[in-house]
């Protein structure tokens, strides 16, 4: 098949190559246990000089922080819908920001229903490398700043519904967070989401020594959580269920610089994925 040209990607949109990459890299290292045969047929159909994304001898740790966190990030999704799925085996999962992200195909259990969402102009990218096709499968090509998507989903919902925004919020403002969450909050009460964040207090520093950064992708991170409990400010029916760390074993990865502003404690609290409800 003729390789997919990545210039096909713009902005943002872009950052999508980094997270596959990550995951690609540990389906083939022999260490580990993963297998994503689809993500690596992703990978090898992408024109892109993946080379970037390895370590340099000046921040050969931006390549292991960003490794390990991603990796982590990728195995506490997978439990967390895992989780939701063995609660709600009929369930419908809603991947914010869907990217190229494969989590459907690791976790079908047959009878869930699952839509990716993310921009016209990524859709448009995913659908040219001809993904293994189910009916309980659907793309929506929308900006999640909109609401026109949100009749969409209620078409398919079940009783039980999971929004999850893997890598998606980080690049949006406060404002765009407090519409997201309220647009959630009001048109699906009683749900749940997940979604990563990142501290804003470290968001300049992390970003300036990013793979983003280092590979002049113009994507820029804005706003996200120091204290997870205050996504309750956002709305008041966003209700705080739980937290999980990205960064927690991976302190000693860290440049001198940043270990000297963050504690151990305070580096848990960097990068996490958070769990919400949205009251009734």
């Amino acid at each position: 098949m003729q390789q997919i040209q990545s210039d096909d990607l713009k902005g943002v949109s872009k950052t999508l190559l980094i997270p596959l990459h990550c995951c690609v890299e540990e389906s083939k290292s022999e260490s580990s246990s993963f297998k994503d045969e689809i993500a690596e047929r992703f990978h090898d159909a992408i024109a892109y000089d993946w080379g970037k994304f390895d370590a340099d001898s000046s921040q050969n740790w931006v390549t292991a922080v960003t490794t390990a966190a991603m990796n982590k990030r990728r195995v506490i999704f997978d439990e967390q819908v895992k989780n939701f799925l063995e609660e709600a085996p009929d369930g419908l999962v809603v991947n914010l920001g869907a990217g190229l992200n494969t989590r459907f195909h690791r976790l079908d259990n047959g009878r869930l229903e699952w839509i990716e969402l993310d921009l016209p102009g990524v859709i448009t990218f995913r659908q040219k490398l001809r993904e293994p096709e189910s009916k309980r499968h659907r793309m929506i090509a929308a900006s999640v700043l909109d609401d026109d998507w949100v009749g969409e989903i209620k078409r398919y919902a079940r009783s039980r519904v999971l929004f999850v925004a893997e890598g998606l919020l980080p690049y949006f403002t406060e404002e765009e967070h407090r519409k997201i969450f309220t647009c959630l909050a009001e048109n699906f009460p009683g749900q749940e989401m997940l979604f990563h964040t990142i501290a804003p207090s470290l968001t300049p520093e992390l970003a300036q020594h990013s793979l983003i950064s280092r590979t002049k992708m113009k994507a820029e991170m804005q706003w996200g959580l120091d204290d997870s409990k205050q996504v309750s400010a956002l709305n008041p029916k966003v209700e705080f269920v739980d937290e999980f760390s990205l960064l927690e074993g991976s302190y000693d990865l860290l440049p001198e610089p940043i270990r000297q502003k963050l504690s151990p404690a305070m580096a848990k609290q960097v990068m996490k994925i958070v769990h919400v409800r949205f009251r009734e």
